[in-house]
């Protein structure tokens, strides 16, 4: 069974290096995002389409099940023209069907992909933004290079990588750690392996109530919550997600993502600063779970000199947002039964000119835990890392006796 999955990893990362091949070697492919941004899309697109025709079979085998011919032209009519899906999965006009685009003839594909694009963002409010319109046709690969790209894109499907956690989070991965030969670590482009994600979950339990994530990335605590949520056979319905971004191509992914998991959300009505545009401001959350990005400069403006979140600890440096996270997190949990779990990078623990706020966060008693995490677990930077648990009631209250009915 071990060999079995390794396998079928090695064949995903085959895909994705011919993929990164082709639009290397193709004309007018654009810059890193650029590329990123087709490929993420071509992604998006192979993915709703391979949900909807899925959910087709699945109607076309409840018919038969309940002694109707979904052939019959009357049937197909009533239940397939308009179809209505209970899981998320998007009912998709018939240019924006993956069947359509690849048997779309070369020459005409980039226009077809576009005209996906424009079909799905003015049929569905929740697709709206997810990605950008004229994408392809702006680039205008060649007949060839889009012809191998969109092909390369069809063998990438879930039902031959089931296993993957979060399929369109590990394209992003891939796609960041081969184009982002620039990035560094302050520019926060990371995206958070499904083992600490599992292991913030654990610890503060998000399985029922509100969860933000003010640095939401491309959704993977969202999708990869969620998931544990499911295999412990609780409602993922029950869980409110709210989140921010600020750059606005990895806003987009975090909508595609969330939207391609059928998950409901609340990501604003833009991507912008969590600190200079608080889009959820005046909101109190159950659950916090965020991975911002580590000792990020440029982050204050002068409006933020005076800002509520730091009246009681003080305004955060300058030089590093470490600090501001902390306290902007701290502000959006519930006074009653906030938690969150959060990465920051090990310096948050010694700087010095946070080392009034620091003393103010255990006079308050808002630190339940800090744990030191190995190094090299991101792909892009080596830096150590470290996981905080803040609690705001850490004598348990409400979910303390929730425990001790559940347990005895």
């Amino acid at each position: 069974m071990a060999k079995k999955t390794v396998e079928k990893g090695i064949n995903l990362d085959n895909i994705l290096f011919k993929c990164r091949d082709i639009l290397r070697a193709a004309r007018n492919s654009g810059s890193f995002f650029e590329k990123r941004d087709m490929m993420l899309t071509l992604v998006f697109l192979r993915f709703i389409g391979e949900k909807y025709e899925d959910g087709i079979e699945k109607l076309r085998q409840t018919l038969v099940q309940q002694g109707l011919d979904p052939d019959d032209e009357n049937i197909r009519a009533a239940f397939f023209d308009d179809a209505t899906f209970t899981d998320g999965t998007y009912n998709l006009p018939p240019e924006a069907r993956w069947y359509t685009i690849i048997n779309t003839p070369a020459p005409k594909l980039n226009v077809a992909l576009d005209t996906a694009l424009h079909s799905i963002a003015t049929s569905s409010k929740q697709l709206k933004g997810c990605f950008i319109e004229g994408t392809f046709t702006t680039r205008n690969l060649s007949p060839n290079d889009i012809k191998k790209l969109v092909d390369e894109v069809g063998k990438i499907s879930h039902k031959a990588f089931g296993e993957e956690k979060d399929l369109i989070g590990r394209v992003y991965e891939y796609f960041l750690k081969e184009f982002a030969v620039n990035a560094t670590k302050e520019e926060g482009e990371f995206y958070t392996p499904h083992d600490v994600v599992q292991l913030i979950a654990s610890m503060i339990e998000p399985y029922e109530g509100t969860l933000y994530d003010p640095a939401c990335g491309s959704g993977g605590m969202f999708i990869q919550s969620a998931e544990l949520v499911k295999a412990r056979q609780g409602d993922i319905n029950r869980i409110n997600i709210y989140g921010q971004e600020k750059d606005a191509a990895t806003y987009r992914l975090a909508k595609m993502n969330l939207a391609l998991r059928g998950l409901s959300h609340n990501l604003g009505e833009t991507n912008d600063s969590s600190f200079t545009n608080d889009l959820h401001k005046g909101l109190y959350f159950n659950y916090i779970m965020a991975n911002p990005p580590f000792n990020l400069k440029g982050w204050y403006d002068d409006n933020l000199k005076n800002d509520s979140r730091w009246t009681d600890y003080g305004t955060p440096p300058e030089s590093n947002a470490n600090y501001a996270w902390i306290l902007h997190m701290l502000s959006h949990l519930k006074l009653s039964d906030g938690v969150a779990g959060f990465l920051l990078a090990n310096g948050a623990l010694n700087d010095s000119d946070t080392l009034n706020i620091r003393k103010k966060l255990i006079q308050n008693d808002k630190v339940e835990a800090i744990i030191v995490l190995p190094r090299e677990l991101f792909i892009t930077t080596d830096i150590s890392v470290t996981l905080w648990i803040l609690n705001q009631n850490k004598k348990g209250g409400n979910r303390l006796a929730s425990m001790e009915r559940k347990f005895g």
